[in-house]
């Protein structure tokens, strides 16, 4: 007992930033997302991410286990191999939680004790951090406690907000935080190289086990430890075996994950979404929210008063003593210079951008282009620089501050951090403080569900074609996954889905009893293809080789169905309540549907179509597109009317609408119907 108070006063301040930190998570997410056995709110959000990262796990946890690959999921797209490292499900979390499967709830979450403990660990490591850059000492109770008002910027960091429970793997900034801490405290932790490999190597396990992106931000923290022992002619082991290690120990955990054995595995988008480095202190430079690494204005306001302290030092004639200092720790500055280098050209990409102007492209050779897309989000790598500037500007204020001065400073930065983001702050609060987020939700209501379930005839669900954007797509997931069934289609990062969709169509020519086939959409154009029998539940299609005990339903009349104009793509036009309006030079591209063989008549209704030049094409996504043979057999100002006939499987069909003068053209449906 004594030995755990001394361990606890030891650590009381970091302990209290991770106190922060979980008060901070517990205010803005409350507390029901912490039982596991609640999952609701995570199949109720918004976003389809949060479901993929739930339902990889729960189709993970009954995957057969067939080694060498223990992250192998065998499941989710049945009868093939991926990997849960691929659902963004955490995989250390998924793994141990499979181990203890038997014995957890039929429906058991751990995403929300996640996200407590990113908050928590944010909080700690920060504070453990700005207490070692701002150089608090033990008994300087006011600067210790100034340290923990800093790590408020950590945890109020943009992108753990915006990352938590949305990429919620993605939520561990807390990575880059305990990769600095280790490099800052090297001296005293890594005290020879074959502590160091040992270190880095769990810092590779940890990153290759949580999420991908990680890798290199915390890979390019290990070459700034190798730079320094390098520095301190520590000798060709200290320098090299660490990263080595680090790099060795992810590699062999990815192999374990089945990261490298997966089918429909698609390691490149051959592009690179970079940063603009100067939006880590200028809000609104980003193109996208993807790359968006602005630090937040109270870390801003941080380097601000960092600066002005610097500024007030020399102005004191104190300027001696800075260049002293710099001098004492010029290895650390000097390391420290190269992590920001490295991660300035990692986070970049090959396209320079800055202050929203795009400065250059630089030529790489293509086999460096499809290594570095693997992380084709580059911009996300520039958190590293974010993360170090602020915390460096805090330990700034430590160090240039008094006592109070610098604990008040950094309390309002910590303030006017939070008010920065009060929008995304509120929006998070009122999402997981409403009952109706944590309601059940699902559109399968229908009692015949649980009696297919308890019938014991399927154990598989296959859905006729490659389409998760169908809002009933994840119920129908959570069915198959809480029931112990497997799935034939499911979305995955890094997916070859040109290959998933050409796979699951070949799927249908042998039809399994055990099976029961889902048609959603324009899937059912191409029921009178297979010799099923139907059945309708909540107004869902659903196929089975043999007879169930429910009425059957009847063909219609008219095979058709209407396209979802809100998942058009529009250029030059506006999106309105009945459909889209094109203005001069306008075009509008249809969603894609995979259409089966067969004779099909479109129809396009709104108006101003003697202005617009109408076609249609198919073809894999990042391919070779081919526009149809089409036949207009009805043509009018406000009704277009063609068909077409295909022999073979058309991926991916869109069609397209082009206005040719300032006559604008209004699109208000299209119909698919199947005619033979």
């Amino acid at each position: 007992m004594q030995g755990f108070v001394r361990t606890i006063q030891k650590y009381r301040w970091p302990l209290t930033g991770a106190l922060l930190g979980a008060l901070v998570f517990v205010a803005l997410y409350g507390v029901r997302v912490l039982d596991p056995t609640q999952v609701d709110w995570i199949l109720n959000n918004a976003s389809p991410d949060p479901s993929q990262h739930y339902l990889g796990w729960a189709f993970f946890r009954r995957s057969a286990v067939r080694l060498p690959y223990i992250g192998a999921n065998y499941s989710v797209v049945y009868p093939y191999r991926t990997s849960v490292l691929f659902t963004d499900s955490i995989p250390l979390l998924a793994l141990f939680f499979k181990l203890l499967g038997p014995v957890l709830p039929a429906r058991f979450q751990y995403f929300g004790w996640w996200g407590l403990l990113c908050y928590a660990l944010q909080g700690g490591l920060a504070q453990a951090i700005l207490a070692r850059l701002g150089g608090v000492r033990p008994g300087q109770k006011a600067k210790a406690w100034a340290s923990v008002a800093g790590a408020g910027l950590a945890v109020l960091f943009p992108a753990l907000t915006i990352r938590m429970f949305a990429h919620t793997a993605l939520a561990a900034n807390w990575l880059v935080l305990l990769a600095v801490w280790v490099w800052l405290q090297s001296d005293a932790l890594l005290p020879t190289a074959r502590r160091a490999c040992l270190v880095w190597a769990g810092l590779g396990v940890l990153c290759a086990g949580i999420h991908l992106y990680y890798l290199p931000m915390v890979g390019i923290v290990a070459v700034g430890y190798a730079v320094r022992c390098a520095l301190q002619k520590r000798g060709a082991l200290a320098v090299l075996a660490p990263p080595l290690a680090f790099c060795a120990a992810a590699l062999a955990e990815l192999v374990a994950l089945g990261a490298f054995a997966s089918n429909f595995a698609g390691y490149s988008n051959g592009y690179l979404s970079g940063a603009d480095l100067a939006n880590l202190f200028v809000p609104g430079l980003a193109a996208s929210w993807e790359q968006d690494v602005y630090i937040g204005a109270g870390a801003v306001l941080a380097a601000a008063l960092a600066v002005l302290g610097l500024a007030v030092a020399c102005l004191r004639g104190r300027a001696a003593g800075a260049v002293a200092f710099v001098r004492r720790h010029r290895v650390w500055v000097v390391c420290g210079a190269v992590i920001l280098a490295l991660d300035a050209v990692a986070a970049m990409g090959n396209t320079v951008t800055l202050g929203g102007q795009t400065l250059c492209t630089v030529p790489i050779p293509q086999l460096l282009m499809d290594v570095w897309a693997m992380f084709s989000s580059c911009a996300r790598l520039a958190w590293l620089a974010g993360l170090l500037l602020a915390l460096c500007a805090g330990g700034a204020i430590l160090r240039s501050f008094g006592p109070r001065a610098a604990a008040a400073a950094l309390a309002v930065c910590t303030l006017v951090q939070g008010w920065g983001l009060r929008e995304e702050l509120g929006k998070r609060f009122a999402q997981y403080h409403d009952d109706a987020t944590y309601a059940d939700q699902t559109c399968l209501t229908d009692p015949a569900w649980e009696q297919l379930a308890q019938s014991g005839r399927f154990a598989h669900l296959a859905f006729a074609s490659f389409d998760f954007e169908h809002p009933e797509f994840w119920d129908l997931a959570a069915f198959a996954a809480d029931h112990g069934w497997t799935s034939n289609s499911f979305y995955m990062g890094h997916m070859d889905g040109n290959l998933a969709a050409v796979t699951l169509a070949g799927e249908m020519n042998e039809l399994s009893p055990d099976t029961l086939y889902v048609f959603i959409d324009e899937d059912e154009l191409a029921r009178d293809a297979f010799a099923l029998h139907y059945y309708r539940l909540d107004g869902i299609l659903l196929g089975s080789v043999e007879p169930l005990d429910l009425p059957e339903d009847p063909a219609p009349q008219a095979d058709e169905k209407a396209m979802d104009l809100a998942l058009c793509s529009v250029t030059n036009g506006t999106r309105t309540a009945q459909g889209v309006e094109l203005g001069s030079g306008g075009q509008m591209l249809s969603g894609g549907w995979m259409l089966f063989p067969g004779s099909y008549r479109v129809t396009l209704t709104g108006s101003g179509f003697d202005h617009s030049y109408i076609y249609a094409r198919h073809g894999l996504i990042n391919q070779e597109t081919y526009t149809l043979d089409i036949e207009f057999t009805a043509i009018a100002p406000d009704a277009m009317t063609f068909t077409f006939t295909t022999g073979t499987p058309l991926y991916y069909w869109r069609t397209a609408v082009h206005a040719l003068d300032d006559t604008p053209v209004a699109v208000t449906g299209i119909t698919v119907e199947k005619t033979a």
